[in-house]
């Protein structure tokens, strides 16, 4: 059967053509898609105008197999192997665990494949999910509310415990140690907002995904100085410099700030949560209550 590309998109043919000698790519599907352009004008010595497009994806894709290659790895080598700056953000699904798990009700796959944009598709053997309306399925709200709950509190005792005295502080572990609450909290809010489990874990990752529904992460780990680009990066790397490096790379003062915006975060966070929590406790008593008068 001839694959069918369904919506065109910046560079998609370079993207798909690259994916697929990677992977058995069986469908990609856009849930998001930015375009940056960026002027530049140099007066000095001679004068040189020029403008550098940056397109970032996020795609959910199917395969035939299991990926064998790490995710990090991949996306990492598509961003390298493109003729043109393209960030891409990959959140990866077997063929055979997507029917699975849309037969047992997963409200993430099921909004995808209702949602979001299909850039390419092999054949139509997932066309019949399509047309399910999501709010057929969702977890029980007490199961989204369990796993929100253990994750903050995760994240709380994290971010309390590295102000405990009578001990030597050593300042890259109390990055380390905020990076993994930082984790905590993202993985609270991407299961909170879209019932998703990710199947990759890096920081700058979890948080950019966040950022699909809050404007949270941006808001806190702005990067618009060369001073806010490197909090950003201690917190994102302190855990892996831990592991190769005995000596301290950081300061008090780096230690403090991080902490600072690491408090700020989860405060935020939990506000936004309640809220969101909130909203889904509501819909869950409409449901009950439509489901009353039909039966």
């Amino acid at each position: 059967m001839k694959a069918r590309v369904i919506e065109y998109f910046p560079m998609q043919e370079e993207l798909i053509s690259l994916l697929k000698r990677e992977i058995p790519i069986h469908s990609i599907y856009v849930i998001s898609f930015t375009k940056e352009k960026k002027q530049k004008e140099i007066f000095f010595s001679e004068f040189l105008k020029s403008a550098e497009l940056t397109l970032t994806y996020t795609l959910l894709f199917i395969t035939h197999k299991p990926i064998k290659k790490r995710l990090g790895d991949l996306m990492d080598e598509v961003y390298h192997k493109m003729q043109e700056p393209c960030k891409v953000y990959l959140i990866p699904y077997s063929l055979s665990n997507v029917k699975k798990n849309l037969n047992s009700g997963d409200h993430f796959i099921n909004g995808v494949l209702s949602q979001a944009r299909c850039m390419y598709k092999e054949n139509d053997v997932l066309s019949n999910y399509q047309n399910q309306q999501i709010s057929i399925y969702c977890n029980d709200f007490k199961q989204i509310e369990t796993h929100w709950i253990n994750r903050m509190e995760r994240a709380r005792y994290l971010l309390f415990i590295i102000d405990m005295t009578n001990i030597q502080e050593d300042y890259t572990a109390k990055l380390a140690t905020m990076h993994t609450a930082l984790e905590q909290i993202c993985l609270g809010l991407l299961y909170l907002f879209w019932e998703f489990k990710p199947h990759h874990y890096s920081l700058s990752y979890l948080l950019y995904l966040c950022g699909h529904f809050t404007d949270l992460p941006q808001n806190i780990f702005p990067k618009a100085s060369y001073g806010l680009q490197r909090q950003f990066y201690m917190l994102c790397n302190a855990h892996h410099i831990m592991r190769f490096k005995e000596t301290n790379d950081f300061s008090e003062k780096d230690a403090f700030k991080a902490q600072s915006l690491c408090e700020r975060f989860f405060e935020q966070a939990e506000s936004l949560g309640q809220r969101q929590l909130e909203k889904l406790q509501i819909s869950q008593d409409q449901k009950s209550i439509i489901s009353s008068l039909l039966t």
